[in-house]
C-alpha cells in the first residue's frame, strides 16, 4: 500500500506543482481568410504546431508565465505576440498575417529593411520570390552588414564568405565549384558587361549571391560552376541615412553615403542615393588609382498592385592594370622575387567607366495573376596601355616584354518579361511562370601591339628591374597584332530564350520543374565580311524539396548548362572554332533554419560535370585549345546568421575534386583542375556587448583557408594558405568607430596564378579605421 501511494505521489507531485495549459487560435489573412500551414510555435521552446486547413491550431503542455507566441508562412510577415499564461487557464486567441511585401513584388523594388547576416529570400533564383530553404539548390548569400563589418570594398572581399568561391586572379575572375566564373555575372537578375581586368566595387548592392551549379534554365549562357549576382540597395519608406570616412594601410582612404526615404507624404515616391570614392597605393610597384561610384535609385508605388523601380549606377576605376607577379624561370621558391614586384612601367593606365541602368515592373493583374517586367542596359568602355610579359623566358632571370595599347567597348542590353500565376487544384498548390527573355551583347575593340626588344620594348630582368627606361614612342608596332579604327562591333551576340516553370506544392512536399528553350546567334567581322553562326539547346531543370521538419527541408536537383564559344574566343587564329561547353549538374543537401530563423545552414553534394572547355595552349599564349571533360564532385557546409542577440556568425567549408577526366594531353587525366582548391574554409564571428561597462563595444574574429592549387604549368603548384583578421567597434549614439586588422600572421601568400612569370601575390598585413554616422 505504501509503494502504492508512493507510485501516486511520484505522478500526481510533478503534475499539480507544473500544472501545464493550452493556447488555441486561428490565423488568417488581413481579408479574414484561413491560413493552413502555418508554423506556430513558443519561442525558445520545442512546442510547435503547423496549423490545420482551417487555419486553427492547439498548442499543449504550456508552462505558466510569460511567452512570445510565433508564427510565420510562406509569402507573410512573422508574427511575435507576448502572451501572459497563467496556471489552470486555457488562451484562446486570433493571429493575423500581414502580406510580406519582398514576396509580393516578385521582381525586387522595395528596400529590406531587417539588418543581419542571413538572408532568407531570393528572387533571382526562381524569379518567383521564394525562401531560400525551399529553392531545390544551394544558394549562398554575403548580407551588406556583413559587407559593412568586414569593411569590404571589392567582389574578392565578400566572395570569402561564401563555400566553394575562390580567386583565380586578382582580376574580375573568379572559380566557382572549380569553374572559372569571367563572364556570368549579374545585376539583380539580368546579364553585365561588366569588365574583366576590374572588379566590382560592392558599397552599393543590398547583397551579393551565387546561385550554385549551371543556371542557364533561367539565365541563358550561364557558368557551370555558379552565377554570381549583384542585388542593388533600393528605396526603403523610412527616412534613414548613413555616411562613413575610413583611412587604412597603403594610403589607402576611402568615402562614402547611403541615403533613403520618401519623397512624398504618402510614400508611393521613394528614393535612395549611394555614392562612394577610393584612393590607394596598394602594395604593388607602380600599381594603385582612385574609383568612386554614384548610383541613385528610385521606386514608384501607386497602389498596391502597381511597382516600378529605376537603377542607375555609375562606377569609374582609373588604375593600372597589375599582370601579376614575375618569378625566375623553372624555380618552385616564389619567394625569392618580393611580393611588390611588378612588370608595369610609369605611364602605364587602365581606365575603365561602367555604366547602367535597371527598370523593373511588377503589375498584379488579379488575385492570382501578375506580369512582371525588367530591363537592363549596360555599358562599358576601358583605356588600356601596359607592359607585360610576353610569356617569354631569354635567361631563367630575364624576360621578354610586350606593350599593349587596347580601347575596348562592351555594350548589354537585355529584356525579360513572364507572368506568374499562382491558384490551388484541391490541396495542391501552383506557382507557374512563363516568359521569354532576350539579351544582346556587343564587343569592339582598337588595339595595337609591339613585343621584344626587336620592335622596341625592353627585357625586364628580375635581378635589376629598370623602371622609367620605356618609351613607347620609340616602339615598332607589328601591324599583324594590331587592329586601327574599327566601325563595325567585332563580335556581336544574340540571346532569345523561352521558358516555363511550375512550382508545386502538396503539404510537406515541394517540386520545381523547369524547361527552356534558347536560341544563340553569334555574328562577327572578318576582314570586312560578316559571319554568322547559330546554336540552339533546350535545358531542362527539375528539383524537389520536402519538409522533414517545420524548420528543415530536404532537397535534390538536376539541371543542365548551355555555354557556346563566342567569336571572340572562336576565332580561327585563336586555335577555332570550338564546340559549345555543355554541363549538367546532380545535387542534394539539407537546409535548415534555426534560432527561430535568425540561423540559417545549408549542407550540399553535388556532382558536375562539362564538355568542351577551353584552355590556353600551353605552347602558345595566344592560343586556345578545347578540352574534352571535367568533373566537379563535391561537399559544402554553409552557416549564418544569429546564434544569440549578441552573436552573429558566417562559416563555411568546401571539398572540391575538380579534375581532368577526357583530354588529348593523357598527362593530364586525373589532374585537380587549375586555380581549383581542394579544400577552402572560413569563418567571421562577431559579438556585441548590449549591457554592462562594456556596451556599445563589439569584438570580431574570422580566419580564412585555401588549399593548394595547380596552375597552368603542371610542375608550378602554389601553396596553402591561411589567413587570420580580427576587428573592434564601438557604438555610441549615432557614431560607430571600427577598426579591422587583416592577415594579422602577415603570410606570404598567392591568390592564383598562371605560370612562372605571371602569379599573384596577396596583401600582406593591413589595417583599416572607419567612422560612421547614421541619421
Amino acid at each position: 500500500m505504501t509503494i502504492l501511494k508512493l507510485t501516486l505521489l511520484l505522478f500526481i507531485f510533478p503534475t499539480v506543482l507544473f500544472a501545464q495549459q493550452s493556447i488555441s487560435g486561428k490565423v488568417t489573412d488581413h481579408n479574414g481568410g484561413a491560413l493552413p500551414s502555418v508554423s506556430v510555435g513558443i519561442l525558445n521552446t520545442s512546442i510547435s504546431q503547423t496549423t490545420a486547413e482551417d487555419g486553427t491550431f492547439t498548442l499543449n503542455n504550456v508552462p505558466e508565465g510569460e511567452h512570445q507566441l510565433v508564427a510565420y508562412f510562406v509569402g507573410y510577415q512573422k508574427s511575435v505576440t507576448t502572451i501572459q499564461v497563467k496556471e489552470g487557464e486555457d488562451l484562446s486567441l486570433s493571429l493575423i498575417l500581414k502580406e510580406d511585401t519582398r514576396e509580393l513584388q516578385q521582381v525586387e523594388i522595395l528596400g529590406v529593411e531587417e539588418e543581419s547576416y542571413n538572408n532568407s529570400y531570393t528572387f533571382s533564383a526562381t524569379r518567383t520570390g521564394t525562401l531560400i530553404k525551399d529553392v531545390p539548390q544551394s544558394i549562398s548569400t554575403v548580407t551588406k552588414e556583413l559587407m559593412i563589418d568586414q569593411q569590404a570594398y571589392y567582389l574578392s572581399d565578400v566572395v570569402r564568405n561564401v563555400a566553394g568561391v575562390s580567386q583565380y586572379t586578382i582580376y574580375n575572375d573568379f572559380a566557382v565549384r572549380g569553374y572559372r566564373n569571367q563572364d556570368g555575372q549579374l545585376v539583380n537578375g539580368l546579364k553585365t558587361a561588366f569588365n574583366s581586368w576590374t572588379q566590382p566595387i560592392i558599397g552599393l548592392y543590398e547583397r551579393v549571391e551565387v546561385i550554385k551549379g549551371p543556371a542557364s534554365a533561367l539565365f541563358a549562357n550561364a557558368n557551370p560552376g555558379g552565377t554570381i549576382n549583384f542585388v542593388t540597395k533600393k528605396p526603403l519608406t523610412t527616412q534613414q541615412g548613413s555616411a562613413t570616412v575610413s583611412a587604412g594601410s597603403f594610403n589607402t582612404y576611402r568615402a562614402n553615403v547611403d541615403v533613403t526615404g520618401p519623397l512624398t507624404n504618402n510614400k508611393k515616391l521613394l528614393y535612395r542615393l549611394n555614392a562612394g570614392y577610393q584612393s590607394s597605393d596598394t602594395f604593388r610597384d607602380n600599381s594603385g588609382g582612385e574609383s568612386y561610384y554614384v548610383a541613385p535609385s528610385i521606386s514608384f508605388v501607386p497602389s498596391d498592385k502597381t511597382r516600378f523601380n529605376v537603377d542607375m549606377v555609375y562606377m569609374k576605376n582609373n588604375t593600372i592594370l597589375d599582370r601579376g607577379k614575375p618569378n625566375y624561370q623553372g624555380s618552385k621558391d616564389l619567394n625569392q622575387t618580393p611580393i611588390n614586384l611588378s612588370t608595369s612601367q610609369p605611364g602605364d593606365r587602365l581606365n575603365n567607366d561602367n555604366l547602367y541602368i535597371t527598370f523593373s515592373w511588377n503589375q498584379k493583374i488579379t488575385d492570382w495573376l501578375s506580369f512582371n517586367s525588367s530591363y537592363l542596359m549596360f555599358r562599358s568602355e576601358s583605356d588600356l596601355a601596359e607592359h607585360r610579359t610576353n610569356g617569354k623566358y631569354i635567361t631563367p632571370s630575364v624576360l621578354e616584354m610586350r606593350y599593349v595599347e587596347r580601347e575596348e567597348y562592351k555594350n548589354s542590353d537585355n529584356i525579360t518579361n513572364y507572368f506568374v500565376s499562382k491558384f490551388n487544384t484541391g490541396q495542391v498548390k501552383h506557382t507557374v511562370m512563363v516568359g521569354m527573355d532576350y539579351s544582346e551583347k556587343v564587343y569592339d575593340k582598337n588595339e595595337r601591339q609591339a613585343r621584344g626588344e626587336a620592335q622596341g620594348v625592353p627585357n625586364f630582368d628580375l635581378d635589376n628591374p629598370q623602371y622609367g627606361n620605356s618609351n613607347p614612342a620609340d616602339y615598332y608596332f607589328d601591324p599583324k597584332r594590331s587592329i586601327h579604327m574599327r566601325t563595325t562591333a567585332y563580335t556581336k551576340n544574340y540571346t532569345t530564350g523561352f521558358y516555363i516553370q511550375e512550382q508545386l506544392n502538396y503539404k510537406k512536399l515541394n517540386v520545381l520543374v523547369g524547361l527552356r528553350q534558347e536560341f544563340y546567334k553569334d555574328v562577327r567581322l572578318d576582314n570586312g565580311n560578316q559571319v554568322t553562326k547559330e546554336q540552339s539547346a533546350l535545358l531542362p531543370r527539375f528539383g524537389v524539396t520536402y519538409e522533414l521538419t517545420n524548420t528543415i527541408n530536404l532537397y535534390g536537383t538536376y539541371t543542365e548548362g548551355f555555354e557556346p564559344q563566342d567569336f571572340g574566343m572562336n576565332a580561327e587564329q585563336n586555335g577555332g572554332p570550338f564546340d559549345p561547353k555543355k554541363s549538367n549538374m546532380w545535387e542534394t543537401g539539407i537546409k535548415g533554419d534555426f534560432f527561430d530563423g535568425r540561423l540559417s545552414a545549408t549542407t550540399s553534394v553535388y556532382w558536375i560535370t562539362v564538355n568542351n572547355i577551353l584552355v590556353q595552349d600551353p605552347n602558345d599564349i595566344d592560343r586556345l585549345i578545347q578540352r574534352g571533360q571535367e568533373q566537379s564532385k563535391g561537399f559544402e557546409l554553409e552557416v549564418n546568421g544569429q546564434v544569440t542577440k549578441n552573436l552573429s556568425l558566417t562559416t563555411n567549408y568546401a571539398f572540391n575534386n575538380a579534375i581532368i577526366t577526357e583530354s588529348d594531353n593523357p598527362d593530364e587525366i586525373g589532374k585537380q583542375k587549375e586555380n581549383a582548391p581542394q579544400h577552402q574554409a572560413g569563418f567571421w564571428a562577431k559579438y556585441d556587448f548590449l549591457e554592462g561597462s562594456l556596451r556599445g563595444f563589439g569584438v570580431g574574429f574570422g580566419g580564412q583557408y585555401v588549399g593548394e592549387r595547380n596552375t597552368n604549368t603542371p610542375d608550378l603548384i602554389l601553396d596553402d594558405y591561411l589567413l587570420w583578421d580580427a576587428a573592434v567597434y564601438y557604438t555610441f549614439k549615432n557614431f560607430r568607430i571600427s577598426a579591422n586588422l587583416k592577415n594579422i600572421t602577415d603570410e606570404r601568400y598567392y591568390v592564383g596564378g598562371y605560370n612562372y612569370d605571371r602569379v599573384f601575390p596577396g596583401a600582406p598585413r593591413n589595417f583599416t579605421i572607419g567612422l560612421t554616422y547614421k541619421f
